[in-house]
């Protein structure tokens, strides 16, 4: 028996030991024992063995509550720890196939370059390649790195005006190479009041919507629609991204704001696959909520709520 579990039943069993001492004692007659006779009889014999039992047997069952309580404990740690380690290595093989794809480009077409010299556009096409995978590496690694620095002790907390920064937002993705032949539509509270403000950081915020709203673009057809609608409901505003895109199969759906996760149906889409995981980490940071609604072939639905100052 370690000391540990010695210390732990020593009360219990010196209490029950008492218990009998005294017992055995005013049995002996070397303790007072009066007797009452009224409604009921008193013994101090009965009382101190009685006493010493009951307490030692309610001192042991809170010690196998506790240790039951700390396996339970344990037992979950143990199912997190095993989950994280899951979680990492799916997170480590998603990163090794995202820096392999360009890092393989870049490199064939640097040795390509090498071994056969070729002025004019095929090199100009090669060097474009090149330039491209090099962007994306620096996007993947800005938004890891944002993400790892991205907490709540970080974030600028004033009053922001989010119907301006849903506009910003609409007015850079019209610029983007997704939007070409798509529109955008912006629909913001009027009546019965204007959009009521939120608190923040601006900047993230936008960061968020343009996230989204670029997304919705890249999975609509040619002619694609996205609608953005904001309103109110007294307590949070609701921001509505919604397309008429692709859409995403049920089975993608619980997983599409993990980092680095690529949809079955996205793969051919350029990305990194942290987009959405930065929009959902800004919108919990302020407080806010994500839900997404999906149909195949038919469009999805993105509801962030965020509440009002």
């Amino acid at each position: 028996m370690t000391g540990k579990t010695l210390r732990r039943w020593l009360p219990p069993i010196v209490l029950f030991l008492a218990g009998l001492s005294g017992a055995w004692l005013t049995k002996a007659g070397l303790l007072p024992n009066p007797h009452y006779q009224a409604s009921f009889h008193f013994d101090l014999t009965a009382l101190f063995f009685y006493a010493g039992l009951v307490t030692a047997l309610a001192w042991t069952v809170c010690i196998l509550l506790r240790r039951q309580s700390q396996r339970r404990i344990e037992h979950f740690l143990a199912q997190e720890r095993t989950a994280q380690g899951q979680e990492r290595q799916r997170f480590l093989r998603r990163l090794d196939h995202e820096l392999k794809n360009p890092l393989t480009t870049i490199r064939l077409g640097i040795a390509n370059l090498k071994e056969n010299p070729c002025p004019g556009e095929e090199m100009a096409g090669s060097l474009e390649r090149i330039s491209h995978q090099a962007q994306r590496l620096q996007t993947l690694v800005e938004n890891l790195r944002r993400l790892a620095e991205m907490d709540e002790s970080s974030l600028d907390r004033t009053p922001v005006n989010l119907q301006e920064i849903l506009e910003e937002a609409v007015e850079f993705t019209s610029g983007a190479p997704e939007s070409q032949g798509k529109t955008v539509h912006l629909t913001i509270q009027q009546v019965p009041w204007p959009l009521s403000t939120v608190r923040g950081d601006r900047d993230l915020l936008e960061v968020a919507f343009r996230n989204l709203i670029e997304n919705a673009l890249k999975f609509s057809g040619p002619e694609g629609r996205v609608e953005v609608r904001a309103s109110e409901d007294g307590h949070a505003a609701l921001v509505e991204v919604d397309d008429n895109g692709r859409g995403i199969p049920a089975a993608d759906l619980p997983h599409i704001f993990d980092e680095l996760y690529r949809g079955e149906n996205a793969r051919d889409m350029p990305g990194s696959g942290l987009g959405l995981a930065l929009v959902r980490r800004i919108i919990e940071l302020h407080g806010g909520s994500l839900e997404v609604h999906s149909r195949p072939d038919q469009g999805t639905m993105v509801r962030v709520h965020l509440p009002l100052v």
